[in-house]
């Protein structure tokens, strides 16, 4: 793949991410950057600091503050201290921030999988399936750090891929719903 390829390739991922976001916004009162953050309090481990969730998302602590701010007065997450250090905060989920969450996710996946039956045939549902798992794959490289040769330094190989579980597309009949991972 040349540099124009790999261009192209990323401009169209952007597409589509920036698609997805769209399909979920304006979403329960909240800001995209509330979004941001409240998707990454699901991804970490229950409990996590602001500092880690700024780390990554890769925002300024004060971004993050405001939008736990935001979805703390919306009551989708709320801010427990730490009982041996009052400095430290958890931010914690509420029932109807987990809520929120998965109707935003289903929001997308019904977008998207309409839009996969709607456009693609078989075929090229097995392929964007395959396309999904490199992507996942692309997704995990880490950058090596490069030898005196100014090449890439040999790495560990990569855990074998395991595949997600297959998207069902939308019966004709039920596209008001999808089915798939999120």
């Amino acid at each position: 793949m040349d540099d124009r390829d790999v261009s192209r390739f990323r401009v169209q991922m952007k597409l589509l991410q920036r698609r997805l976001r769209r399909e979920s916004l304006p979403a329960y009162g909240v800001s995209r950057t509330a979004l941001q953050v409240i998707t990454a309090v699901v991804r970490l481990p229950e409990g996590a600091q602001p500092r880690r969730i700024a780390e990554e998302l890769r925002m300024t602590s004060s971004n993050v503050a405001a939008a736990l701010r935001e979805l703390e007065g919306a009551g989708y997450v709320r801010r427990r201290k730490d009982a041996t250090d009052a400095r430290r905060v958890a931010v914690l989920l509420t029932d109807s921030g987990r809520t929120m969450v998965a109707d935003v996710r289903s929001e997308r996946d019904t977008w998207l999988g309409r839009a996969i039956t709607g456009l693609l045939d078989e075929d090229e549902q097995r392929i964007l399936l395959a396309a999904g798992a490199l992507m996942e794959r692309l997704a995990a490289f880490e950058r090596t750090p490069e030898g005196a040769d100014g090449h890439p330094a040999a790495h560990e190989p990569v855990p074998p891929y395991e595949p997600a579980p297959p998207y069902e597309p939308v019966p004709a009949g039920d596209r008001g719903t999808a089915r798939g991972a999120s």
